[in-house]
């Protein structure tokens, strides 16, 4: 055997041996140092994020008297098809006038009447405080009229320890050591409006009626708002209602004014879906042509996903899913609320219509567009979602 062009000897091949063994264990030890040295900054970076104090770190969720008493007979009204009888009913009366005070925008002066404003104008109502009856018009005040004061953002007022209306949210400030609260509708009825399908002089109102949605309360202090929206094919048309219209307008009287918009729907174009965007939110607002997926497993775009690669967990994001797939839907919900990963500590605010197929009041409407879960099963949905701090609503 020849090395170097010199003789090499069994003495030298042992000499050699060892120091090849030396040299293999130094490097081993080198890199173990750097292994160790790269964990100690990797542990040092996450320690400091987790150093990282939050002025909205979760708590808790407390349902209200009346959501309670919802969850607790569900089941029951729901096989009984006894929903709207209970709703009406005057165990209920005072729960409902309540709700439905709160939700007015404009409280008209000399008048027992309140107005109900929507930006999407054939869900617009009144509602008198007196006898407790719905209009959708004043023969002798117009909408014109009423509209020419600022509509007012929805607060609930503050209620004992036990919310008997609205379900309350508790948050704390780490940078300050305070504890607060926040207001959201309670799940009552078949979660639409309370008295959606149970009015019969103005069903499509209330059907469609996003009144009842409680958003984010105002004054809240976020570095950035996004609003994300699966399910978008114009800006202010749609078959059940506009939504980045809508929510667009009322979540500004909350204070969100949205600094970027990313919306998706799979046919129309975004040529078709640009023209419909008012001229102050085309540099913000960004399309998708595209069908999203209901996992990260599955062909195309993983709303979650995108969630969280643009924002943080301190900003404010708003997410609206509706695009009558149920198994996509049902998909990105039961991720969501799978712990697989963090992707729910994103969301703030998440929105979405679930087709239950126990909905006996919603068949018609609905046709075969629904799943084969009941109302109940509907409830524990969004029940789970608010209970992991996520402020969900149902939507129409």
């Amino acid at each position: 055997m020849v090395l170097c062009c010199k003789k090499y000897t069994t003495k030298n091949y042992y000499h050699f041996l060892v120091v090849f063994v030396i040299i293999g264990l130094l490097a081993s030890q080198w890199a173990l140092h750097m292994d160790v040295i790269k964990n100690f900054v990797l542990l040092d970076h996450t320690a400091k994020e987790a150093k990282k104090k939050s002025s909205r770190r979760f708590l808790n969720y407390t349902s209200s008297v009346w959501e309670m008493m919802w969850l607790h007979n569900i089941s029951q009204w729901e096989e009984e098809q006894s929903i709207c009888q209970n709703l009406l009913s005057l165990e209920q009366a005072e729960f409902l006038h309540k709700f439905q005070v709160t939700l007015c925008t404009h409280h008209l002066e000399a008048s027992p009447w309140c107005a109900v404003d929507d930006p999407y104008t054939e869900t617009r109502y009144l509602y008198n405080k007196e006898n407790r009856t719905y209009s959708p018009a004043l023969p002798d005040l117009s909408w014109e009229v009423i509209l020419k004061s600022p509509p007012q953002p929805v607060v609930p007022p503050e209620e004992d320890n036990v919310p008997q209306v609205f379900s309350r949210f508790y948050f704390c400030d780490e940078n300050t050591g305070d504890i607060y609260s926040e207001y959201i509708e309670p799940l009552v009825s078949h979660l639409r409006h309370p008295i959606a399908m149970c009015d019969s002089n103005m069903r499509r109102v209330f059907m469609l009626s996003r009144s009842f949605i409680v958003p984010v309360p105002s004054g809240g202090t976020f570095p950035k708002a996004y609003y994300f929206d699966a399910g978008a094919s114009s800006w202010n048309t749609g078959a059940g209602g506009p939504s980045l219209s809508y929510f667009t307008e009322v979540w500004k009287r909350h204070g969100i004014d949205f600094d970027r918009i990313e919306a998706w729907e799979g046919t129309v174009t975004p040529a078709n879906f640009y023209a419909t965007v008012p001229e102050n939110y085309k540099n913000i607002t960004f399309y998708h042509q595209e069908y999203i997926a209901s996992s990260p497993e599955t062909n195309g775009t993983f709303v979650p996903f995108v969630i969280s690669n643009i924002t943080k967990k301190e900003d404010y994001v708003f997410f609206k899913l509706d695009i009558d797939n149920g198994a996509v839907e049902k998909g990105t919900v039961d991720y969501l609320l799978s712990a697989v990963d963090d992707s729910s500590e994103y969301i703030d605010e998440f929105v979405w219509e679930h087709h239950a197929g126990g909905n006996y009041l919603m068949r018609g409407p609905w046709g075969r567009a629904v799943d084969d879960l009941s109302i109940f099963e509907s409830y524990q949905y969004f029940l789970r979602l608010r209970l992991q701090g996520v402020r969900a609503h149902s939507y129409v």
